[in-house]
């Protein structure tokens, strides 16, 4: 199950990067991309609950993918969702470089 969002992870990470990128844009793009996310985030999230949460970076990783595409899928806010989002990017990416 990992595996499988993983790869969906970099499915998403290359699809939004090169779209940004060359400033292609297809009907419907942001709601696609923010599916995808959240479909990611779902998944790696199952994948770190069946692991008894040994890998704390991908718990954060799962956590900011469903919150940013909830977000973006939703128009959902609250207060400091921003400095929320970033600062959770920041914290899972210092984790999964430590390997925590």
């Amino acid at each position: 199950m990992k595996a499988v969002g993983l790869l969906l992870l970099a499915l998403w990470l290359i699809t939004d990067a090169l779209l940004k990128l060359t400033h292609w844009h297809f009907a419907y793009q942001i709601p696609l991309l923010a599916a995808l996310a959240l479909i990611t985030g779902a998944i790696l999230l199952l994948s770190v609950i069946k692991s008894r949460f040994g890998d704390i970076g991908l718990l954060l990783l799962a956590i900011w993918l469903i919150l940013s595409s909830c977000i973006q899928l939703f128009h959902v806010s609250f207060p400091y969702s921003g400095l929320t989002l970033a600062i959770l990017a920041i914290v899972s990416g210092v984790f999964l470089i430590l390997r925590k």
